[in-house]
């Protein structure tokens, strides 16, 4: 059995020093843990805070915020509709045979 001048072991001092890296490392897990929760918290807020400004401009618009799926599908629809609407009144004929010449 081998003591060292302080009158400790060394295998209690081994044992000792593994205790406080494991205390250590739990502590610094501690402290990420908590600095994850702080941004989480952080984020949340903004995003609510982003949800509540959509849900204002929503209803500026006379939307509510469970009709916009169907109110946005019905817009792409009509910008659709309008697009190939106004490709139908170009002349596509005439300036291919523009850019041909």
């Amino acid at each position: 059995m081998s003591i060292d001048k302080g009158g400790m072991r060394l295998a209690d001092q081994n044992e000792q020093i593994q205790y406080e890296k494991r205390i250590n490392h739990l502590k610094e897990a501690l402290r990420r843990s908590r600095d994850l929760r702080e941004r989480a918290l952080s984020q949340k807020e903004l995003l609510e805070q982003q949800r509540e400004k959509l849900y204002q401009k929503a209803a500026e618009y006379g939307v509510k915020p469970e009709e916009l799926e169907g109110k946005i599908a019905a817009l792409k629809e009509e910008m659709d509709r309008l697009l190939e609407e106004a490709g139908k009144m170009i002349p596509w004929d005439l300036l291919e045979k523009e850019r041909s010449r």
